[in-house]
Parts: C-alpha cells; sequence; structure tokens
C-alpha cells in the first residue's frame, strides 16, 4: 500500500482550517489560563472521536491516533497561548478579549495541528504509525513544554516536529535552518556594593555608580575578546538601579540583563569571565561585586537528519522555490527546544506574509495577521513529515 499516495490524493478543505483558525483568533488567552481555548480543542476532538488527556503541564492536551504500526508514535506539538496587546482592526474574526490577542501566531499553529487530527482521523486506516498531538500552554511565559513533559508526553514518542509562522516569509516558502535554530536565555543580575557619603567629598567613600559604569564597558569586551568570532552570543544589561540622593554617592547598584547563547560551552565560558570581571573591576575600585544567573529556556538545537525531511517534503509540496535555508540562527527563544533534547525532531517556519494582499506586520504586533492559504500548506507538510519520518524510523530499526 502506497499511504504516502493515499495521502497525498486526499482533497483538503481548507475554509475548515480557517474557520478554525478564526475561531481560535477571536478568543486568546495568556500563560497557563486558557479556559476558553482548551474548550474549544477539546470540543473539535470529541467530534473526531480522538481520545485526549487534558490537564497535562497544568492545561495541555495530549491526544493521540492509533495507526497500524503501534510501536512507533511520531508526536505534532503547537502552543495555544497569546499575548497581552491589545489588537488593531476590525476584522469578522477580531480578539473578543479586550488587551489579549494571537500576535504571534499560536492561533496558527493550533488550527494546524487540529488540521492533521481532522484529516488523520478519517483515514485511520492509512496511518502507518501512532501520532501524538501536543498541545501546549504558555510557550510565551514561564515555558509549559517542561511540565508538559513531565508530566508524560513524551512517553513512547519516537520523534517529533513543531512549527512557527513567520510573516517575513512568504505564504508558500518553508524556511528551514540546521543544527541551532534558537538561543538559550540566561538573566544575569550583577550586584555592586560600595560605601556612601556626601556627594562633596567622594574621596571618603567609595561610588557604586562609578564602579557600576566600569564593570558595564569592561564587560563589552567579553564577546568581543574571549569568545571565538564564529561563534553566536550576546551580553546585554536593560535595567540599572542604585543611589537614593543626587548628593550622596551611591552605595548598591544592581545591573540587570540578558546572555543569549547557541551553545552550552559558549555559555559557560561567558558565565566564568563575567563572573571573574565583575568580581575583580569593583575590587580595583575598592567594592565589591556579585554576579546571579538564573538559567531561561535551552537552546533549540535541530536534528539535522529531521530538517532534511522537512526540506525534501515542502520541495515535493511546493517546489524548489519553496524551501529558504536559513544561514543564521535566532537569538530569541523557544521552548520546543525541550522536546527535541529528548527525542529526535526538529523546528522549522512556516511562511505566511503576502506582500501583494499587504499582510506585512511582524510578529508580537497590533495589526498581526496572516495569509490563510498558509494553513493547507501547513497541515499537508506535517502530515507528510510523520509519513517519511515513519519511513526513516522503520529503516533504522
Amino acid at each position: 500500500m502506497d499511504t504516502r499516495k493515499i495521502f497525498n490524493d486526499i482533497e483538503i478543505n481548507n475554509q475548515w482550517f480557517i474557520n478554525t483558525r478564526r475561531e481560535l483568533h477571536k478568543i486568546p488567552e495568556l500563560d497557563f489560563q486558557l479556559p476558553k481555548t482548551v474548550a474549544y480543542v477539546i470540543s473539535l476532538l470529541k467530534e473526531m472521536g480522538i481520545p485526549y488527556k487534558e490537564g497535562i503541564g497544568k492545561s495541555g492536551i495530549v491526544a493521540d491516533i492509533e495507526g497500524q504500526n503501534k510501536k512507533i508514535t511520531i508526536a505534532l506539538r503547537a502552543d495555544m497561548d497569546a499575548l497581552p496587546i491589545l489588537e488593531c482592526g476590525n476584522k469578522e474574526y477580531t480578539s473578543t478579549i479586550p488587551g489579549h490577542m494571537h500576535a504571534c501566531g499560536h492561533d496558527v499553529h493550533t488550527a494546524i495541528l487540529l488540521g492533521v487530527a481532522k484529516i488523520l482521523s478519517e483515514n485511520k486506516d492509512s496511518l502507518p504509525c501512532n501520532v501524538r498531538l501536543v498541545f501546549q500552554p504558555a510557550e510565551e511565559t514561564n515555558g509549559g513544554a517542561v511540565p508538559m513533559i513531565e508530566d508524560g508526553c513524551l512517553e513512547g514518542v519516537d520523534a517529533i516536529f513543531g512549527l512557527h509562522v513567520d510573516p517575513t516569509i512568504e505564504c508558500g516558502v518553508v524556511g528551514v535552518k540546521y543544527g541551532a535554530y534558537c538561543a538559550s536565555s540566561t538573566d544575569v543580575v550583577i550586584e555592586i556594593e560600595g560605601r556612601s557619603c556626601h556627594g562633596a567629598y567622594p574621596s571618603q567613600g567609595v561610588d557604586a555608580i562609578v564602579t557600576a559604569c566600569g564593570i558595564v564597558t569592561t564587560l563589552q569586551s567579553v564577546i568581543s575578546r574571549n569568545i571565538d568570532s564564529r561563534d553566536s552570543a550576546v551580553l546585554s544589561f536593560g535595567k540599572i538601579v542604585g543611589g537614593e540622593k543626587e548628593n550622596i554617592v551611591a552605595q548598591k547598584v544592581i545591573i540587570s540583563g540578558t546572555l543569549r547563547t547557541l551553545s552550552n560551552e559558549v555559555k559557560n565560558r561567558v558565565k566564568e569571565r563575567v563572573k571573574e570581571m565583575v568580581e575583580n573591576t569593583a575590587k580595583g575600585y575598592g567594592a565589591t561585586g556579585k554576579v546571579t544567573y538564573t538559567d531561561g529556556y535551552t537552546a533549540l538545537i535541530n536534528h539535522d537528519e529531521y530538517i532534511d525531511i522537512i526540506k525534501e517534503n515542502s520541495k515535493n509540496l511546493l517546489g524548489e522555490k519553496g524551501v529558504y535555508v536559513k544561514a543564521l540562527a535566532n537569538m530569541g527563544v523557544e521552548d520546543f527546544a525541550y522536546y527535541i533534547e529528548k527525542v529526535p525532531g526538529a523546528f522549522f517556519n512556516l511562511g505566511v506574509g503576502n506582500k501583494a494582499k499587504g499582510i506585512t506586520a511582524p510578529l508580537h504586533n497590533d495589526k498581526f495577521d496572516i495569509d490563510e492559504e498558509s494553513l493547507a500548506i501547513g497541515v499537508k507538510l506535517q502530515i507528510m513529515n510523520i509519513l517519511f519520518a515513519y519511513e526513516k524510523l522503520i529503516k533504522n530499526n
């Protein structure tokens, strides 16, 4: 039986996907608090007759579709949460929750996963393996991936795919990135302790503000002089708090920033050098310096053999010009990284922009929208990814 041909020959009803996406777009919710979204997703899973578990990772949903080979399971993940943005516009599907908006396209991700569920549930007899549908909360905030994994969403999973819409890529094009796709994030807090005194007699104290200025300037050399220029790292400070009054030499200053890297080796090297330079620079001014690190998301490193699958499927679906191979990683973060730390898989971008239609607003913008023709492309491509990944796993076993 030619499973690929069976699914290639299926007629796609894009209007169903469009309607589903628009309904989701109307009800954007934040973080783990997704009652309307969860209820809507569950209502459609029930209609399709797909068994599911709710409350995974606090408010996530995991649904399973059984295939012929029950020893292999391939997962697809979609994030469901929105952003605290007031939507601009009066479209028929504009947000009905003031101050909340699907400005990052997670409504699209969820609609595509539901579209895949619909097609597969209607063609179960031709499905070669099990498929797990992972509907995740809180990608935009604290990271819903980790609690979902802790609740077992990857148990028995052999491979996983995820996608993110990209309005900078035209609809009909898929973006892929080999290796590092997204950076890790680390919060950096530097505490400087000096000694206060009257501003007219600064020699009697130790100026924490002057020390802070010296430290911030000195740390700019960490990336340029301590990290290989062929590696990627960003160290940015966005907040400085210190001092009590204009005529008092400040005793304490707190500097807060972020560190972004694409590998643990580089991250650890930067941490080590920042700590050394803060402590020694502060000592040189007669103050003391302390650095505290809080690691956030880990770096998202794609498995190249699964990027090969996405790339080949995109060419088959959209032609040679339907694939854009990215040269540079994104220094932002994405908690899909935690899934592919556990199992093989890949994350890619689905083009949703359309300059001719005026669909050009960036992500996290109050005018963000998509070319809805991209929905059918996303559904077809994810189904093809499942089929090709299954063949790869069978071959390797």
